[in-house]
This record gives C-alpha cells, sequence and structure tokens, in this order.
C-alpha cells in the first residue's frame, strides 16, 4: 500500500471537493480515492473494451432476384389510393386516435 500526499493549490478546486466531499457524507481524503478509483476503473474498462470491425462487404448480400413489378394492377397494395399525402394524415390521425 502506497501513502500518497496531494497538494491542492487551487482554492476553488479545494473548496469545491469539500462541497461535494461534504454532500457525498465523506471525508476529503476518501472522496478523493473514491474519484480516482471510478476514474482508473473506466479507463481499464475503455482499455479492455474492444469490438471487433466487421467489413460491410464480406457481410452484406446483394439481391439475388431482379424486381420484377406485378403483371396484374390490382396486384399493387395501394393502388387505388390517389391522394398518398391525405392518405397518410388519416393513417396518422386514427393511429392518435386509437392510442388517446
Amino acid at each position: 500500500m502506497q501513502d500518497i500526499h496531494l497538494t491542492l493549490n487551487d482554492p476553488q478546486l479545494e473548496q469545491s471537493l469539500l462541497r461535494l466531499a461534504t454532500q457525498q457524507q465523506q471525508n476529503l481524503p476518501e472522496f478523493v480515492l473514491g474519484i480516482l478509483s471510478r476514474y482508473v476503473t473506466e479507463t481499464e474498462q475503455a482499455e479492455t473494451l474492444s469490438i471487433q470491425k466487421l467489413d460491410p462487404f464480406q457481410h452484406s448480400q446483394a439481391p439475388t432476384e431482379k424486381f420484377r413489378p406485378p403483371e396484374n394492377s390490382a396486384d399493387l397494395v395501394f393502388a387505388d389510393i390517389d391522394d398518398s399525402l391525405n392518405f397518410a394524415k388519416q393513417l396518422r390521425q386514427q393511429a392518435w386516435q386509437r392510442h388517446q
């Protein structure tokens, strides 16, 4: 175990640390050690956390079939809708009314 002595040359920093330590109901050395401990723990976790980056070209698929529009216009799902903006507004209003 190491003894560490800390000298604060900034009176504003000292007052802020004292105020925060009092809010946490700790004495100043315990509070500072807690801050240092959390900092070291978070820093070590950030360094050990490694996420492998994948190459999107190796993990993606191109469509195998070409797009073909339906042969019959009756097969189009929204073929009967002339005003898509008005239709979207009506859907939104119906959804809001269901959730009220």
